[in-house]
């Protein structure tokens, strides 16, 4: 009864139980409980089993700083978001890629932690001492550009450092992406062999790998079919909706001829299709649309957007998988691929 008592005044003055509270619940030493708590193979499976269950159950955490001073540091993957954080992710990749690295975390018991670190964070802190301020075990890197400071740093990455949709040379360092050259390519070749002869690309951005081959595609696509390439048809959109419109209204004010706009993004297929509507125009019967990454709204969207699905889920789970099997010293590829699939909708239907 004094016991009992005991432990209800501890919750009642939100004291924080200790391991030799958990020590004395489950009648073991506080050797037996450590060992049990930190993986040590000198406890019993079944000892184990009942050292961690009293511990859930008197809600006992372990003292990190304690943890430290004995060398049991839990390892921590980071995602480091290379730029500023959207108010909306209509693409879901952010929250597919976080849910999934998230996941494969929990289940190989590592710490997660999401930074973020626009260009202008990067010019007062490097790379390499943000990881070691934050402890970190590896890292996982999305949305860098070529023109950020860390662009350069990540090459002689200290720890194990995976990069979405970017290729790096650098001994700790590894790629996860879409073959998105040869997704591009596929989705003008579906536009040519639905009639449209006059393609103009509204791209990324110049400095994000992601655009370069997106926009290879692209050419390899046209030089494939005869087509010239007119770099003039070529227009940078920043990844923004509203630039989109505008260089979209331009180019078809300027070119006519233009009778389809593949897109670097859905994005930018959304602003590209605002833009035709307020010229007076009709997506497809007078100039068609593609877009990429298969935004959820996209299959919606004026009868539909042809665009390029990819798993941003499974993105992340291959990103954590890959950077944890680098911590474990495994060898691992230079890039792992992930799948896609051109969705094709009412925005490129082929001409009569």
């Amino acid at each position: 009864m004094g016991d009992h008592m005991a432990k209800d005044r501890k919750l009642y003055l939100n004291e924080r139980t200790t391991i030799r509270d958990v020590a004395q619940e489950a009648g073991v030493s506080l050797t037996t409980v450590s060992h049990a708590l930190n993986g040590y193979k000198d406890v019993s499976e079944k000892t184990r089993q009942k050292v961690m269950e009293v511990a859930r159950r008197l809600d006992y955490m372990p003292d990190e700083a304690g943890r430290s001073l004995r060398g049991i540091q839990k390892k921590t993957i980071a995602l480091l978001i290379a730029g500023e954080l959207l108010e909306e992710d209509p693409s879901g990749i952010m929250y597919g890629l976080t849910s999934g690295i998230y996941k494969v975390a929990q289940k190989m018991e590592y710490e997660f932690t999401i930074l973020t670190m626009p260009s202008d964070k990067q010019l007062k802190i490097s790379f390499g001492q943000i990881c070691k301020r934050k402890k970190l075990t590896g890292i996982i890197v999305y949305g860098l550009a070529m023109d950020m400071p860390y662009y350069e740093q990540i090459k002689n990455s200290e720890i194990p450092c995976v990069l979405v949709d970017v290729a790096m040379d650098g001994d700790n360092v590894r790629e996860v992406s879409a073959d998105n050259e040869k997704a591009s390519f596929e989705e003008v070749e579906h536009l040519i062999e639905n009639g449209y002869c006059n393609i103009a690309m509204l791209s990324g951005k110049k400095m994000a790998q992601v655009s370069e081959r997106r926009e290879s595609g692209y050419k390899r696509a046209l030089e494939k079919h005869g087509f010239r390439v007119r770099e003039e048809w070529i227009v940078d959109c920043q990844f923004d909706q509203s630039t989109a419109m505008q260089k979209a209204m331009e180019l078809k004010r300027r070119y006519p001829g233009i009778d389809a706009f593949f897109c670097a993004s859905d994005g930018i297929a959304i602003g590209a299709i605002d833009g035709m509507m307020q010229l007076g125009m009709q997506v497809p019967q007078d100039v068609a649309v593609a877009g990429f990454d298969d935004f959820t709204v996209s299959k919606y969207i004026h009868g539909g957007i042809t665009s390029v699905k990819q798993y941003p889920y499974e993105m992340g789970v291959a990103c954590a998988n890959t950077v944890v099997s680098m911590i474990d010293g495994n060898r691992v590829p230079d890039w792992i691929p992930m799948e896609y699939k051109l969705m094709k909708r009412t925005s490129t239907k082929a001409k009569l």
